[in-house]
């Protein structure tokens, strides 16, 4: 990057933290939260300006426009919605929704560093993950993992993602951690079902140790796009699993005008991981060029 383009990176760095300061001093100000949800705005363009080169568009033609709205409208201020981003509580929500059993196991909700220093599981490995943050997450292998990890685990005590992100589902949660067992080898298969307004519209796999992906529609057509990283060829040989997890998905989504709903599978059984309100905070790359109009035609698409 040349010296010009390094210092206008730097600029847009300064200002979208000085705005991201300046929402937090207002919104916690009796007499200037008027002034919040303008703020929010600009931070969120001025991001959206930054990955795409573009300003958000209308929130019905393009996903991450779509998303954008999201994150500056009211919705995410809904209780569900931080209810739901907690991962502990979201697990009890899908309990109440599809019943026992439809979820990675729960060993342990750790709240203190004294009680983090003090806990190991029967088994390993585990997965360990704080319950009020995005992309964090730490296998531990053993006892002496574990007390090697124990600073880390610590530390996200005082972690605020909300801070950082600005996405309103994090504030005021619970800082805690969650220990769950390392899910079973069987379930080769990751995967997240985007819903709109409580109807499944695209189904994203990947296969968990190669990372081979793809999207599909509804209907199993493969879209050739991905979030994140590109798309490799990628078939699945069962599709037991497909129609009862659109049940599911249509169920935990129904309240909401948009989640995405992270699983694992072995092509038989589902187990369902996380509720995802805002994903890549609304800024996710799609691969290859023009892949996000191909997802987008699909997930605005009317029912058939």
């Amino acid at each position: 990057m040349s010296t010009f383009g390094l210092q206008f990176k730097g600029s847009l760095n300064r200002i979208r933290n000085t705005l991201a300061s300046s929402y937090h001093f207002c919104r916690n100000r009796r007499g200037l939260q008027g002034l919040a949800p303008y703020l929010l705005r600009a931070h969120a363009s001025l991001r959206m300006l930054e990955h795409f080169g573009r300003m958000a568009g209308k929130p019905d033609r393009l996903f991450n426009d779509f998303l954008y709205a999201l994150k500056v409208g009211d919705e995410l201020e809904n209780p569900l919605r931080r209810t739901i981003t907690d991962k502990a509580l979201a697990k009890d929500y899908i309990l109440s929704r599809l019943g026992a059993g439809r979820t990675v196991p729960t060993l342990a909700v750790l709240e203190t560093p004294k009680a983090i220093a003090a806990f190991r599981p029967d088994a390993y490995p585990v997965a360990v993950k704080p319950t009020h943050s995005s992309g964090k997450m730490i296998r531990i292998g053993s006892d002496a993992d574990w007390q090697a990890a124990e600073p880390v685990i610590a530390a996200w005590l005082t972690h605020d993602f909300f801070t950082r992100s600005l996405e309103r589902n994090y504030a005021g949660l619970a800082k805690r951690v969650i220990v769950e067992p390392w899910l079973d080898e069987s379930l080769l298969f990751e995967g997240s079902v985007h819903c709109r307004a409580g109807v499944p519209k695209v189904v994203s796999m990947i296969e968990r140790y190669s990372k081979k992906r793809q999207s599909f529609s509804t209907d199993r057509t493969p879209l050739g796009v991905s979030l994140g990283f590109p798309t490799t060829d990628f078939h699945l040989d069962e599709w037991i699993f497909f129609e009862p997890l659109l049940k599911d998905a249509a169920i935990l989504s129904a309240e909401l005008s948009y989640i995405r709903l992270d699983f694992y599978t072995d092509g038989r059984r589902v187990v369902f991981g996380e509720m995802t309100n805002l994903p890549a905070a609304g800024l996710g790359q799609f691969h290859p060029a023009g892949g996000e109009e191909i997802f987008s035609a699909v997930f605005f698409a009317p029912p058939p």
